[in-house]
């Protein structure tokens, strides 16, 4: 049986972020305030000044936008496809691993050293539910990903992982899952 499953998860803003957008504002309001006193000193030229003014105005308020950061986990059988949505308009795919062809992967502890040749780091910044992967990737090497998955999104990379490194305490709420529907068919079928 074919699985599918698909997660947004947006990426909380750290002071990093804030920092970028104050300073991309800075930086607007100080050229657009150029372009304004350009305007009040050169009056033939002044159209244009009020025209770059704008611009200045729409270009900040564009790389403004390109500091949301969203994150889309699609998990397909064997492949997850992690792509990069930035304000929820431009994507851009991060990479594409074989979940069957993983070599660790569980809840990240600070300290576990993967020794991975290429990062990923696709995750809310929230650390409360940061999850690793570590796999080999036909172009990068030996690769680890960071990332915070929803419990559907566990379970269903939990069948696809090799049999040695299923997490028992997935298995064990899916069987549980699954007795529970058949207990609600059941009963709907009483009815």
């Amino acid at each position: 049986m074919d699985s599918f499953i698909e997660q947004i998860v947006v990426k909380k803003s750290e002071a990093r972020d804030n920092l970028k957008r104050a300073g991309i504002m800075a930086g607007g309001m100080a050229l657009c305030l150029t372009f304004g006193t350009l305007a009040m000193l050169i009056f033939a030229l002044s159209m244009i000044f009020i025209f770059l003014c704008f611009g200045t105005v729409w270009l900040t308020w564009f790389f403004i936008q390109g500091t949301f950061i969203e994150y889309e986990y699609i998990v397909t059988n064997n492949e997850m496809d992690i792509d990069k949505i930035m304000a929820r308009k431009k994507r851009k795919r991060l990479i594409t691993i074989r979940i069957d062809k993983a070599e660790d992967w569980g809840v990240y502890a600070a300290g576990k050293d993967t020794d991975a040749q290429v990062t990923v780091q696709a995750h809310d910044c929230g650390y409360t539910n940061l999850w690793y992967i570590v796999t080999r990737h036909e172009k990068f090497g030996k690769t680890v990903v960071y990332f915070s998955p929803g419990r559907a999104v566990l379970e269903v990379m939990n069948k696809h992982v090799p049999y040695a490194l299923r997490k028992k305490e997935l298995k064990e709420q899916e069987k549980a899952d699954e007795n529970e529907i058949e207990t609600e068919e059941a009963v709907e079928n009483k009815d």
